[in-house]
């Protein structure tokens, strides 16, 4: 996702608390909350990214990489899931099914429509919405040269 586990833990640090305290305010257990720390550790879901940046008093956006996050991290930091995200946009064009597939990177051709769409509900340009897409196309293409998928489905 983009997750910046150190931004996270200087943000614990700087409030003084340790693992256990951050998870006692936040309902999270200390181990996840340990798990956010480390480098190759998971990221929070969009629920628990809300959750962690309002007890610290931080922006959710501290904790995101966008360059890295895409599509993902935006929606990440409105603390909304993939389903939320498209019942919220409103756009006829756009289902959970397409969105799924832009933010993976599975869908090369993100629509002009679509990407107004998105902008605007994100409070961004067009073209940082073009920029995450793109980001997520690229990462997508490079997996599967990793893997052979994409030799396998020319096939």
């Amino acid at each position: 996702m983009g997750w910046k586990p150190f931004a996270f833990k200087e943000a614990r640090e700087a409030k003084g608390w340790n693992h256990s305290e951050l998870a006692k305010r936040t309902g999270l257990s200390r181990t996840v909350v340990g798990r956010y720390e480390k480098a190759d550790g998971s990221a929070p879901t969009p629920e628990a990214l809300q959750k962690l940046a309002a007890v610290l008093s931080v922006p959710p956006r501290e904790f995101i990489d966008f360059r890295i996050a895409g599509l993902a991290g935006y929606r990440a930091v409105l603390g909304l899931t993939q389903d939320q995200l498209v019942e919220k946009v409103g756009d006829p064009d756009l289902n959970v099914q397409t969105y799924r597939a832009l933010e993976a990177g599975r869908t090369r051709k993100l629509r002009t429509a679509q990407a107004r769409s998105l902008a605007t509900f994100f409070k961004i340009s067009e073209d940082e919405v073009r920029t995450a897409h793109e980001h997520a196309v690229t990462r997508r293409q490079a997996d599967e040269r990793l893997t052979g998928e994409g030799a396998e489905r020319t096939r």
